[in-house]
């Protein structure tokens, strides 16, 4: 009976997928069809009646269905008929019930939902196979986030994969190579691995473990992400069907994943407070196929500084947290988050440092510290009461007390940092030294539950409301934004977000959208993470050497995209 089970144990996650999601990595190549064979062999994959579709994807609750199965617990949670407090399950609940029960599984959202439909996503799979080696996220072997180099550690996967596989949906060939990575793992606290246990526990032979590769004298094979989907930047005009009407959208899917793509945020000059022509932005930027407007702005006043973070070529030309960020690491990962970001300035020989809470926004209030780079200009005029700390080539140069109408000159190779009186006057403020060196470093002062991370990013644009999170429509409204153009307007539109695979969509709705019509629409597009970037006069899209849509207004930031 255990082995009739096991055999199973790939055969309804990996036969049954039928979602039409791009792939994220391997898929149908000669070589994952390979180890799909010797899975066949072991009894361990069967797949399906038309081929064992290596490109399709699996979703959440046959991939749990999968891990039980994997624990040899099938019959057990089948036995038991354990409840949990999902409700959206159409089947599976049994297995649902015995997960949530002893800890493999905490839902989605508000914990009342799985979302068993939706892809599953690489940081998922991986950390089911790491339960069914026997490590714990729970009891302390791993942290969330932490699951692939944890993997790595073990040797299933190798260090590209670590930063490449989160937050990718994986297609089924990504599934055959990874669970034929897990076999030649070791048990925790054991020395046989999960073939060898398998094999004890009678699910093939010795002859068929060593004919497959994973027993006997070198055994054993590490994943190792190959992006599947070639292609760069491709084009569609999409009609969706939405609850208050269809909405037609020009949709740009970027492969970022490729080593021919690059994906920049740009700001015109890079220095605040500049706008451009759209057509003389895409003119500026040395080639791009592609190009959207970015950040929220402020339209109507003399500075038009934006809304949100943006960062150009890793460093932060404006910073102030609270709604929405995109961030593209340096090797094209997509990153989606809130990040709430702090700089730090710390001596280089001792142990005193400060914190910038914002990067070049004008406000100076009591109990703030903002940081004013050669971004906000040569100077910068005073506002508050408190004092300016100077810092020119690494090294201090000044730390004056300021008062409002004062205005003090930014280095050219520095910073200043207004520091309230109200920050100045905590016990834990020491006073700098001038002649002191320092060194400057972003970091976020709390983590982002998103598990945004600020590592090799070096492009950042924000925008809101929130469109879509972890597969599902987000219907709250960050502050500031919650005016009826926000909740019930139809405006031209632009916004931006991440499938299950891993690939930007820039999506642009010039005819005009409400934000539950962009929800829907983003959803219906694929998204796991989408959010609204700025629209009405600022809504811009162009690609290829057309103008799909072309703003009324002068913009100041924006994402490009270059194929090489």
């Amino acid at each position: 009976m255990k082995k009739r089970v096991i055999s199973c144990l790939l055969a309804v996650v990996l036969a049954a997928s039928l979602l039409a999601v791009p792939a994220a990595a391997s898929g149908s190549s000669p070589a994952s069809t390979d180890r799909a064979d010797k899975l066949a062999a072991l009894h361990l994959f069967q797949g399906t009646a038309d081929g064992y579709k290596l490109d399709n994807t699996p979703t959440r609750m046959q991939g749990l269905v999968m891990l039980i199965r994997l624990l040899g617990k099938e019959e057990e949670a089948l036995s038991r008929k354990e409840t949990s407090p999902f409700t959206d399950l159409t089947w599976g609940q049994d297995h649902a019930g015995y997960a949530y029960t002893h800890g493999l599984t905490k839902g989605t959202g508000d914990g009342t939902t799985f979302t068993p439909n939706s892809p599953l996503s690489a940081t998922g799979y991986v950390t089911f196979l790491l339960r069914a080696l026997g490590y714990s996220d729970t009891e302390g072997d791993f942290t969330w986030g932490q699951q692939m180099a944890f993997a790595n550690s073990l040797g299933m996967i190798d260090q590209a994969a670590v930063s490449k596989l989160p937050g990718l949906t994986l297609n089924r060939g990504d599934m055959v190579d990874l669970s034929y990575a897990a076999l030649t793992c070791r048990m925790k606290g054991e020395s046989r691995t999960l073939a060898e246990k398998l094999r004890d526990d009678g699910v093939f032979t010795t002859a068929e473990g060593k004919a497959a590769g994973v027993l006997g004298s070198g055994a054993g094979w590490t994943y190792s992400y190959v992006p599947y989907n070639n292609s760069t930047v491709s084009y569609a005009k999409k009609t969706v069907a939405t609850s208050k009407g269809n909405v037609t959208a020009h949709v740009l899917t970027v492969n970022t994943a490729s080593p021919r793509v690059t994906v920049k945020s740009a700001m015109v000059n890079n220095t605040l407070g500049n706008t451009a022509p759209f057509s003389q932005i895409v003119k500026n930027s040395g080639g791009a196929v592609a190009v959207i407007n970015g950040n929220f702005f402020a339209a109507y006043d003399a500075f038009k500084v934006p809304i949100g973070h943006v960062m150009v070529d890793g460093e932060f030309l404006y910073a102030s947290s609270g709604v929405s960020s995109l961030g593209i690491t340096k090797n094209g990962e997509v990153r989606i988050g809130r990040p709430a970001l702090f700089t730090r300035v710390k001596e280089t020989n001792g142990s005193n440092m400060w914190a910038a809470y914002e990067i070049n926004t004008y406000y100076q209030g009591d109990s703030v510290s903002v940081m004013y780079t050669p971004a906000y200009g040569k100077s910068v005029a005073v506002t508050g009461t408190g004092s300016m700390l100077t810092v020119s080539g690494g090294v201090i140069t000044g730390f004056d007390p300021v008062a409002p109408g004062a205005v003090v000159s930014i280095p050219a190779d520095g910073y200043v940092v207004f520091m309230g009186t109200g920050y100045t006057s905590t016990d834990y403020f020491r006073r700098p030294t001038v002649g002191k060196s320092v060194t400057m470093e972003y970091y976020l002062f709390k983590e982002d539950p998103e598990g945004f991370r600020l590592d090799d990013v070096v492009s950042i644009i924000s925008g809101a409301p929130r469109l879509v999170q972890d597969g599902a429509i987000v219907t709250s409204l960050e502050p500031g934004f919650t005016e009826a153009r926000f909740t019930t307007n139809s405006a031209p539109r632009t916004a931006v977000g991440v499938n299950g695979a891993g690939e930007l969509l820039l999506v642009s709705v010039p005819g005009g959208a409400t934000i539950q019509q962009m929800r829907e629409l983003m959803l219906a597009l694929g998204c796991v993470d989408a959010f609204n970037v700025d629209g009405g006069a600022s809504c811009g899209m162009y690609y290829n050497g057309s103008y799909l849509a072309t703003p009324g207004r002068e913009i100041p930031v924006t994402l490009q995209v270059f194929v090489d």
